[in-house]
């Protein structure tokens, strides 16, 4: 399998540069998580400002709980938007260095293999899929599927 992909290696080196830049691109990703951060940082403020209009000035205390729960559930979504997209980021980022051990290990690579290379191996493949014996399936690092 890996003697295919090194006989075919301009051209596999091509897409899977333009496959990672459109599988791993966090531009987007990195303003929402700005975002993200900005609104944080608004609820906490506001969350400060209440607990100490509270201390300074006799409120309803059913109304000022009320109001205190609401910035808090508002809070803990905002969290759980801002974990999702750091996480989705992080994600991203481990499949580019997925992709770049991919490129590097194929461009280091100048002809046919002879042997067995375990380096090379594990550079290139992610796992082997064994259906039944007339149907196994490479699963390469960069994404690309072989079936044989």
């Amino acid at each position: 399998m890996a003697n295919e992909l090194f006989s075919e290696r301009k051209e596999i080196l091509a897409n899977t540069k333009v496959l990672m830049e459109m599988v791993c691109e966090t531009d987007s990703l990195d303003r929402d998580l700005q975002d993200s951060i900005t609104e944080l940082n608004i609820i906490s403020e506001q969350m400060q400002i209440a607990i100490a209009e509270n201390s300074r000035v006799a409120l309803d205390q059913d109304e000022y709980e009320k109001r205190y729960a609401e910035l808090t559930a508002r809070y803990e979504k905002a969290k759980a938007k801002y974990d999702d997209i750091a996480e989705q980021i992080e994600s991203k980022k481990a499949k580019r260095e997925l992709f770049k051990g991919f490129i590097r290990t194929l461009e280091k690579q100048d002809g046919l293999m002879e042997d067995f290379d375990a380096g090379i191996w594990s550079s290139l493949v992610q796992e082997v899929i064994v259906k039944t014996k007339d149907d196994i399936r490479f699963i390469f690092k960069n994404g690309f599927e072989v079936r044989v």
